[in-house]
Protein backbone atom coordinates (compact mmCIF):
# COMPACT_ATOMS: atom_id res chain seq x y z
CA UNK A 1 0.00 0.00 0.00
CA UNK A 2 1.32 3.46 -0.90
CA UNK A 3 0.86 6.28 1.57
CA UNK A 4 1.03 9.90 0.48
CA UNK A 5 1.97 13.05 2.38
CA UNK A 6 0.00 16.05 1.14
CA UNK A 7 1.47 19.41 2.06
CA UNK A 8 -0.48 21.90 -0.03
CA UNK A 9 0.73 21.55 -3.61
CA UNK A 10 3.40 19.04 -2.65
CA UNK A 11 2.41 15.37 -2.52
CA UNK A 12 5.18 12.87 -1.89
CA UNK A 13 5.43 9.20 -1.00
CA UNK A 14 5.06 8.89 2.77
CA UNK A 15 6.70 5.50 3.24
CA UNK A 16 10.14 6.23 1.85
CA UNK A 17 12.65 9.08 1.62
CA UNK A 18 16.14 9.59 0.26
CA UNK A 19 19.08 10.67 2.44
CA UNK A 20 22.02 11.68 0.27
CA UNK A 21 25.33 13.57 0.33
CA UNK A 22 26.08 16.28 -2.23
CA UNK A 23 29.18 18.49 -2.07
CA UNK A 24 28.34 21.93 -0.70
CA UNK A 25 29.83 23.79 -3.68
CA UNK A 26 27.63 21.75 -6.05
CA UNK A 27 24.50 22.50 -3.97
CA UNK A 28 25.29 26.21 -4.01
CA UNK A 29 25.93 26.08 -7.76
CA UNK A 30 22.60 24.28 -8.25
CA UNK A 31 20.71 27.14 -6.61
CA UNK A 32 22.24 29.56 -9.11
CA UNK A 33 21.75 27.35 -12.19
CA UNK A 34 18.86 28.03 -14.56
CA UNK A 35 17.60 24.61 -15.68
CA UNK A 36 14.45 23.40 -17.46
CA UNK A 37 11.50 23.50 -15.02
CA UNK A 38 13.93 24.25 -12.16
CA UNK A 39 15.01 20.61 -12.04
CA UNK A 40 18.53 19.66 -10.99
CA UNK A 41 20.42 16.42 -11.62
CA UNK A 42 23.10 14.96 -9.37
CA UNK A 43 25.37 12.11 -10.42
CA UNK A 44 25.81 8.80 -8.63
CA UNK A 45 27.26 5.39 -9.27
CA UNK A 46 24.74 3.73 -6.95
CA UNK A 47 22.49 2.28 -9.64
CA UNK A 48 21.09 -0.51 -7.39
CA UNK A 49 19.88 1.95 -4.73
CA UNK A 50 18.14 4.22 -7.22
CA UNK A 51 16.68 1.23 -9.05
CA UNK A 52 15.15 0.09 -5.73
CA UNK A 53 13.86 3.63 -5.14
CA UNK A 54 12.22 3.64 -8.57
CA UNK A 55 10.51 0.32 -7.80
CA UNK A 56 9.39 1.43 -4.31
CA UNK A 57 7.97 4.86 -5.01
CA UNK A 58 5.10 3.88 -7.34
CA UNK A 59 5.72 6.93 -9.54
CA UNK A 60 5.33 9.39 -6.65
CA UNK A 61 7.87 12.12 -5.93
CA UNK A 62 10.03 11.31 -2.89
CA UNK A 63 11.34 13.72 -0.28
CA UNK A 64 15.12 13.99 -0.55
CA UNK A 65 17.03 15.07 2.55
CA UNK A 66 20.49 16.19 1.55
CA UNK A 67 23.51 16.71 3.74
CA UNK A 68 26.28 18.90 2.40
CA UNK A 69 29.56 17.04 2.16
CA UNK A 70 32.93 18.73 2.32
CA UNK A 71 36.43 17.86 1.04
CA UNK A 72 37.82 14.74 2.65
CA UNK A 73 34.35 13.28 3.22
CA UNK A 74 33.48 15.39 6.25
CA UNK A 75 29.97 16.70 6.88
CA UNK A 76 28.06 18.56 9.58
CA UNK A 77 25.89 15.62 10.66
CA UNK A 78 22.60 17.19 9.58
CA UNK A 79 20.39 17.15 6.53
CA UNK A 80 20.33 20.88 5.78
CA UNK A 81 18.90 20.78 2.24
CA UNK A 82 15.62 19.44 0.90
CA UNK A 83 14.26 18.64 -2.55
CA UNK A 84 11.74 16.34 -4.22
CA UNK A 85 13.23 13.41 -6.09
CA UNK A 86 11.25 12.97 -9.29
CA UNK A 87 13.14 10.55 -11.53
CA UNK A 88 16.27 8.70 -12.49
CA UNK A 89 18.06 9.50 -15.74
CA UNK A 90 20.50 6.82 -16.89
CA UNK A 91 21.70 8.73 -19.96
CA UNK A 92 24.31 11.42 -19.36
CA UNK A 93 23.38 13.51 -22.40
CA UNK A 94 19.74 13.67 -21.25
CA UNK A 95 20.76 14.73 -17.73
CA UNK A 96 23.19 17.45 -18.88
CA UNK A 97 20.61 20.27 -19.21
CA UNK A 98 19.75 19.72 -15.53
CA UNK A 99 23.31 19.66 -14.18
CA UNK A 100 24.47 22.44 -11.83
CA UNK A 101 26.78 24.80 -13.73
CA UNK A 102 29.80 23.74 -11.65
CA UNK A 103 29.45 20.05 -12.55
CA UNK A 104 28.29 20.56 -16.12
CA UNK A 105 31.55 22.37 -16.88
CA UNK A 106 33.90 19.92 -15.17
CA UNK A 107 32.15 16.54 -15.05
CA UNK A 108 34.07 13.69 -16.66
CA UNK A 109 32.65 10.65 -14.82
CA UNK A 110 31.62 7.68 -16.89
CA UNK A 111 29.10 4.97 -16.07
CA UNK A 112 27.02 6.93 -13.61
CA UNK A 113 23.32 7.63 -13.44
CA UNK A 114 21.63 10.89 -12.50
CA UNK A 115 18.95 11.47 -9.92
CA UNK A 116 16.77 14.43 -10.73
CA UNK A 117 15.13 16.66 -8.14
CA UNK A 118 12.94 19.74 -8.10
CA UNK A 119 12.35 22.44 -5.49
CA UNK A 120 15.88 22.31 -4.11
CA UNK A 121 16.24 24.60 -1.10
CA UNK A 122 18.20 25.14 2.08
CA UNK A 123 16.21 24.02 5.08
CA UNK A 124 15.46 26.50 7.85
CA UNK A 125 17.40 25.74 11.06
CA UNK A 126 14.28 24.42 12.79
CA UNK A 127 13.65 21.98 9.88
CA UNK A 128 17.14 20.45 9.82
CA UNK A 129 17.41 16.79 10.83
CA UNK A 130 20.32 14.89 12.32
CA UNK A 131 21.37 12.07 10.00
CA UNK A 132 21.56 9.77 13.04
CA UNK A 133 17.78 10.18 13.55
CA UNK A 134 16.91 8.60 10.20
CA UNK A 135 15.95 4.92 10.14
CA UNK A 136 16.89 2.58 7.30
CA UNK A 137 14.05 1.86 4.87
CA UNK A 138 12.06 -1.09 6.20
CA UNK A 139 13.27 -0.63 9.80
CA UNK A 140 12.02 1.39 12.75
CA UNK A 141 15.26 1.80 14.71
CA UNK A 142 17.30 4.93 13.79
CA UNK A 143 20.90 4.62 12.66
CA UNK A 144 22.15 6.13 15.94
CA UNK A 145 25.03 8.29 17.09
CA UNK A 146 27.92 6.31 15.61
CA UNK A 147 26.47 6.39 12.10
CA UNK A 148 28.68 8.07 9.46
CA UNK A 149 26.86 7.95 6.10
CA UNK A 150 29.04 7.92 2.99
CA UNK A 151 26.57 7.41 0.14
CA UNK A 152 22.87 7.85 -0.70
CA UNK A 153 20.50 5.78 1.43
CA UNK A 154 16.85 4.84 1.35
CA UNK A 155 15.25 5.71 4.68
CA UNK A 156 11.89 5.68 6.37
CA UNK A 157 10.11 8.99 5.87
CA UNK A 158 10.95 11.09 8.96
CA UNK A 159 7.58 12.87 9.20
Amino acid sequence: MLYVINMGDSETAAHIALLAPVPLDILESALETDTPAGQISFGTRDWPLFNKLEQSRAGMPVDAYIYASHPGGSFEGKATWHARYIRLEPEKHKAKPYRPTLTAQTDAWEGEVYWIVERLRRMEPHEQLSVTDFAPFGHSKPYGKSFPPHRPLLVEHPL
